[in-house]
Parts: C-alpha cells; structure tokens; sequence
C-alpha cells in the first residue's frame, strides 16, 4: 500500500499545536509558514508578522522509543482504509512508563482500539481513549490498615488504605494514567477496596481495570497522518533533573538561533519556544519549577515559552510585550 499521508515528527506536530493554542489565546491566526525557518526549528506566521519557533522534547534519549514508529505508519495507514476517520492530522499521547508493544497480537490490538479512538475527531479536539489492562492485588496480613500501591494509582494509596482491614499490595504498574474525571477515578478505587475485602491472606487475585490515553485531533491544515508521542518507558516523570537538563538545552538552543538570526538581519517579531513533556497529566508539568529554578539572563532572550503534553498546552513564559499590541 502506498502511503498518501506521512507521520510528523512530534516537535513538527507541537508547533501545529502551538499555532492552534496561540491563535485561540491571542484572538489572531497563526500558521506554519512553508519558508525555510532556519536558524530556527519552525516559522509561524501571522499577517506579516513572522514568530521564530524551537522545539525540543524534555528526555535525553534521542529517537523514538521502540514501537513508536510503527505504530504511527499503521495509524496512518488506518487513515486511508477506515472511512470512519476523516483525513487530518491526529496525535496519541502515550503515557510516561508505558511501553509500546511490538509483537502480536498485543500490537494490533492497541492499533484497533486507538484507531477507534481517533474516528469522529473534530479539529483541535481530544479525547480519552480506555485501554484493557490487568493488575495484581495481593493480601499480605490480617493486621494493619494499609495498601501499598505500584504504577498508576499510587497516587490514591491513600484513599485506598482508608478504613481498610489488613495490609496490602497493588501492583498497577501496567495501569499508566488514570482518567480526568474524580468520579471515574473513584469507581476504579471502589472496585480495588471491594475486591481486597473478599481476599484471604496470602491470596492474589488479578483485576480488569482500563487504562487511559488520550488522543487529539490537530487543526485543520496541519499535514495528515498520525504522529505517536512517547518517552522512553524507562523515564521517571517525577524526577526533574532530566527536566531542567533538557529545559536548559533547549533554552541555549532557542537563544542561539534567536541571535543567529538578528546576525542575518532576518526580521522576527516573537521568539518562541515550546517543549513536550513526559507527562500523564500537563498539570504534573516541571517544566514551570524548572525554569524559575534558572536565571532569568539565561531564557531573557526569548518571548514566549509553553510546555505541550496529554494533548494540550500550557504557557511557562509570558511574553512581556506583544508586537501587535505596540
């Protein structure tokens, strides 16, 4: 089969994304210019005014991880076959720490269920796609009123150990990111509490819980295919050394190109840089506390810098002036 649509790279397909968030936040449309935008990553454009875009991801391992290629060429592919799925430019927001599948028949069933996901996406929406998952959950003893929690619902270990009867174990590392909705979270941890009260010690029992990802649909005009984000499944999104590492990189990167072009005597009116996160949630976000952990004379060269992940775009940098407001 041949092709009619390519993958965009996760930087290109961020900078689509920045030009949606930016034309939303400024009431102006902003759009990839076709120009060659050396020396910067990208250029947007808007009436005359031209903004100078670099764009980076927030982990050192370079490429992407495996899985991640293919799974993007045969999304793609979906695009031409099922007519449920309108041509465009789509994104899937792989959770940190989960790991692509590349054999069968697990691969295939990621690819059916996210392609469903993706069918009847409008332009600049996203959504939350519920994943089959299994977790292990174990009783150690009788005494205590604790739950010990690996994975994605560590965060509820809490909630989980309140009024419980007996010590625990919850593995849910194959659980990477749970829904947006409270409510939905709080059935998840019902149905964890409910089935800890039937075990014995000693007994481990397996659960049927979904996972949930999130998939968007970028706006109308970015290039079609499918383009698949995802960190390195061994990268620990809590941990903000690699954050300020790679912030740090990208901040030098986007300074240089904005002095390279100033020498050329090109004409940049905004100098942007966006980022992507390893994030299961953007309000998990580092890239905040790592900047303001920076020296200002290290990023005062810039206008703007936001953060995209979990399919939206959050704003790090505010811009101290605006060029159309002069």
């Amino acid at each position: 089969m041949t092709l009619l649509a390519t993958p965009l790279s996760p930087e290109r397909a961020v900078v689509e994304l920045l030009a949606a968030w930016m034309s939303e936040r400024y009431f102006r449309t902003f759009r990839v210019a076709a120009d060659d935008p050396a020396p910067f990553d990208a250029l947007l454009q808007q009436r005359e005014r031209r903004v100078g875009v670099t764009a980076g991801v927030l982990w050192e391992t370079p490429g992407d991880p495996p899985g991640a290629t293919e799974l993007a060429e045969a999304l793609t592919a979906d695009l031409e076959g099922d007519r449920a799925i309108e041509a465009g430019a789509y994104v899937v927001w792989v959770p940190p720490k989960a790991a692509l599948p590349v054999e069968e028949p697990r691969f295939s069933s990621l690819r059916v269920s996210l392609a469903k996901g993706l069918a009847g996406l409008a332009a600049g929406e996203r959504r939350e796609v519920r994943l089959p998952v299994t977790v292990h959950l174990a009783k150690i003893q009788d005494d205590g009123a604790y739950m010990s929690v690996t994975g994605g619902l560590a965060p509820e270990w809490t909630t989980l150990s309140d009024g419980i009867h007996g010590a625990y174990h919850l593995d849910a590392r194959a659980l990477c990111r749970l829904p947006e909705e409270p409510a939905e979270v709080g059935i998840i941890v019902s149905l964890v509490r409910d089935r800890a009260a039937l075990l014995q010690v000693e007994e481990v029992t397996t659960m049927a819980l979904h996972d949930t990802w999130v998939v968007s649909r970028l706006p109308s005009g970015a290039p079609e295919g499918v383009t698949v984000i995802a960190a390195p499944p061994d990268l620990d999104p809590l941990e903000g050394t690699p954050v300020r590492r790679a912030l740090r990189r990208h901040v030098q990167r986007a300074v240089a190109a904005r002095e390279a072009a100033t020498a050329a005597g090109a004409r940049v009116d905004l100098h942007a840089l966006v980022v992507i996160g390893a994030v299961a949630h953007l309000k998990d976000e580092l890239a905040t506390a790592a900047l303001r952990g920076m020296s200002p004379a290290a990023y005062g060269a810039l206008d703007l810098i936001a953060i995209a992940g979990d399919g939206g775009m959050r704003q790090v940098l505010q811009p101290r002036s605006l060029p159309w407001e002069a």
